[in-house]
């Protein structure tokens, strides 16, 4: 069962107005249905067109911030839901799932400041398809993905990691974790992908 964190504001951006939000931990059967019922259609649907025009590609998928589109968070969920290591959450609005996050709480720090202490993972997370720049003409809230960064930074002052976070990150996102989150770049690793973690001080100037 979720319990309910808080209540926050997103905006809107097709309207310019703040809308109330709330953050839950853990993901519930509510948001892996609509994952399945709301955001899954829309991510076939797009997918679906660009196939029609050629090879959909990983860059293709990139440019369209489909990236992740194939992630199963119903499965996900099932397989996770008793592991003492997992923790996630969701962001409604407008009673429907707007964002959803898994964090590990078993990982250690990369960065030469804070190499080897403990540390909270993001493992995966995404935002609903409607709020997607490039996937979609107008997209509608703003807000989530901060929400949610700062869900894994409060979590892991919880856990006494004095807001450690890290995260390997999609290529549509890096410059986002960089340059707006103020995160540390430590390159791509052995996945493939760009690494990046937050130390406690980028946590506390984050969360300012």
């Amino acid at each position: 069962m979720s319990d309910r964190l808080g209540t926050y504001l997103l905006k809107d951006r097709r309207t310019g107005k703040e809308v109330e939000a709330t953050l839950w931990q853990s993901i519930d059967d509510r948001h892996v249905e609509d994952f399945a019922q709301k955001w899954k259609p829309i991510f076939e649907t797009r997918k679906t067109e660009l196939l029609k025009r050629g090879a959909l590609t990983a860059e293709i998928a990139g440019e369209h911030n489909l990236q992740d589109s194939h992630w199963e968070w119903m499965r996900k969920v099932e397989q996770r839901r008793d592991g003492l290591a997992w923790a996630s959450f969701a962001v409604e609005a407008e009673d429907v799932t707007q964002g959803l996050m898994f964090v590990r709480m078993d990982a250690f720090a990369r960065e030469p400041s804070q190499r080897n202490k403990p540390i909270v993972d993001i493992d995966l997370v995404a935002t609903a398809p409607w709020n997607r720049f490039r996937l979609v003409a107008e997209p509608q809230f703003k807000g989530i993905g901060r929400l949610l960064l700062a869900a894994a930074i409060s979590l892991s002052v919880h856990e006494e990691f004095n807001g450690r976070i890290g995260l390997h990150a999609l290529p549509q996102a890096e410059s986002w974790y960089r340059d707006v989150c103020g995160m540390t770049d430590l390159g791509i690793d052995g996945t493939g992908m760009r690494y990046f973690e937050m130390t406690e001080a980028q946590a506390k100037a984050f969360v300012s």
